[in-house]
């Protein structure tokens, strides 16, 4: 099985983090593969095959991004053009498959991390993100699952690389469709480090 970190943002978007310097942290943490998730741009990820590429680094790389929609954020596994961000949950949906991609639903009721409030968005994506490590409403994400009958993956919703790896999912082979059959394990950031993020992040605006 392979050790997958699928909720990443970098400095393309809100991370703290270089693409390069989340890599290195992966390698480290001994992770297979990645996917960088920045909002409404694919630049992340697409810079993160780049680079794997030309150094010749042991990671496979899918790319994603998280879409902001009109009821909340859908991250999308599989795409390297960008979703115009506004739309609807179906109308995101339908574009993300219509690039070949997997509609998944993010930290969804965490209306702090702008996750959908709607029931019935669960219908229209593939997946939903039941375990997010920042989030207070797993419960709620894994009973709307299990109601819809969507499978379910984690995420470590990581804005910087050292939160690289909270949650790991294990799929059984490197493409975007073992998404849909993973499992994962890991835990919620605690308390005190997510203080230290905000702190830090309230530093550099000052």
């Amino acid at each position: 099985m392979l050790r997958a970190e699928l909720h990443v943002h970098s400095d393309f978007s809100d991370g703290k983090s270089s693409v390069e310097e989340i890599i290195q942290e992966a390698l480290r943490k001994k992770i297979d593969l990645l996917s960088i998730t920045d909002h409404d741009t694919v630049n992340g990820s697409l810079s993160a095959i780049e680079f794997v590429i030309e150094e010749k680094i042991p990671i496979f790389v899918i790319p994603g991004v998280e879409i902001s929609t009109s009821s909340g954020h859908l991250l999308a596994y599989g795409i390297e053009k960008e979703v115009e961000a506004g739309l609807s949950m179906r109308e995101s949906c339908e574009a993300v498959r219509s690039l070949g991609g997997i509609p998944v639903l993010a930290h969804p009721f965490d209306l702090l991390r702008k996750g959908t409030l709607r029931g019935k968005d669960f219908s229209y994506v593939d997946c939903v993100e039941i375990f997010n490590a920042k989030s207070y409403f797993n419960f709620l994400a894994k009973r709307y699952a299990e109601k819809y009958r969507k499978r379910g993956i984690g995420g470590s919703d990581a804005h910087s690389a050292n939160q690289v790896g909270l949650v790991i999912n294990y799929l059984e082979f490197p493409k975007k469709e073992a998404i849909l059959n993973a499992f994962f394990d890991g835990r919620r950031q605690k308390i005190r480090e997510r203080v230290s993020y905000i702190l830090s992040q309230l530093g550099q605006r000052l």
